[in-house]
């Protein structure tokens, strides 16, 4: 019971999560997967929603069994600035274009919300907007805005 009362909202918060990723892979169900030579509307909801109970199911789980007794709260600040982070790199996406925007969401969240030398998160985040403008704009055929400088 003490378990229950010190791990509540994470616990509820998996719930959450299970619950909207049980809903996503139900609409999932009902739509077309493939069309003949590429995805349809049904694929990535079906992912996503598969990734969610799984990554939700695991991190509380973790969360749970890694730490028997009550953790030390991290402050609220650094969630904030982690979801004003995200936010604004949304927003420079039209500005800035798709790789710049989120190379530099990406440096911020290694550097300063996470602490890592510059020299990794350079490059950690170099290769994520690579990875995610390959994976969107050539593999998905999604029209990425480009930035002033052409990517």
């Amino acid at each position: 019971m003490n378990l229950l009362r010190a791990k509540g909202g994470e616990i509820a918060l998996c719930l959450f999560f299970v619950a909207t990723g049980v809903f996503w892979i139900a609409v999932a169900a009902g739509l077309p997967l493939w069309d003949g030579f590429a995805p349809a509307t049904g694929l990535l909801p079906l992912v996503f929603g598969a990734l969610l109970v799984v990554l939700a199911v695991a991190a509380t789980l973790v969360d749970v069994v890694a730490s028997s007794e009550t953790p030390d709260r991290a402050p609220a600040g650094r969630a904030i600035m982690v979801l004003l982070a995200v936010a604004a790199g949304a927003a420079g996406i039209e500005t800035a274009g798709f790789f710049a925007s989120m190379f530099v969401t990406m440096l911020f969240l290694f550097r300063v919300a996470e602490k890592r030398p510059l020299l990794s998160s350079v490059l950690a985040s170099a290769g994520t907007a690579l990875f995610l403008t390959l994976v969107f704009r050539t593999w998905l055929g999604v029209p990425l805005p480009a930035g002033p400088w052409g990517f």
